[in-house]
Order: C-alpha cells, then sequence, then structure tokens
C-alpha cells in the first residue's frame, strides 16, 4: 500500500495505518497532514478514502491519489514522519 497520497484539493497526507471503528467493524484508514495543522490525524472509512469524489464541475477524480516520496513538495517532505511510534 502506499504510504503517501495527494488530496484532490492538492494537499498532502502520509498513511499511518488501518484500524478497526468498533462501533460498527468498519476498517478506517488513519493518515496525518504533510502541512501544519491544529489537528495532523485524521480518520476516513477505508472505502471513502480509496473512492471517488465529483467536483463542481460533475467531474470524478480519485479523493486521494498515491504519490511517491519523490513527488512530494519540499515543504510537504519536511512534515514526513519516516518511523511512526506505536502508543502502549
Amino acid at each position: 500500500m502506499a504510504t503517501f497520497f495527494r488530496h484532490y484539493k492538492n494537499r498532502y497526507y502520509q498513511l499511518v495505518g488501518e484500524a478497526l471503528d468498533t462501533r460498527d467493524d468498519t476498517l478506517v484508514i488513519v493518515y496525518r497532514t504533510l502541512y501544519p495543522s491544529e489537528y495532523s490525524l485524521f480518520t476516513r472509512p477505508k472505502e471513502e478514502f480509496f473512492g471517488s469524489v465529483r467536483r463542481p464541475g460533475g467531474s470524478e477524480c480519485l479523493r486521494f491519489t498515491p504519490v511517491e516520496y519523490a513527488e512530494l513538495p519540499e515543504d510537504a517532505r519536511a512534515h514526513v514522519i519516516h518511523e511512526i511510534e506505536i502508543w502502549r
């Protein structure tokens, strides 16, 4: 699975992992911003994360497009975490 993604609104994110939403046993994607933000961690149902969205003009595109580290802008690379520590 890819590690970095570009949102259709052109912000960059790093995938942290997949988790189980215990309310309904669905899988969610945990991801983090690669830009300064009040909230750096987000979740989205897996189906939505890898799904499509309809743009205001009517065209469809992927919500998140996988990108390689080399494709990240320099400001996004500055926020990459190379080793994610799991809290216990």
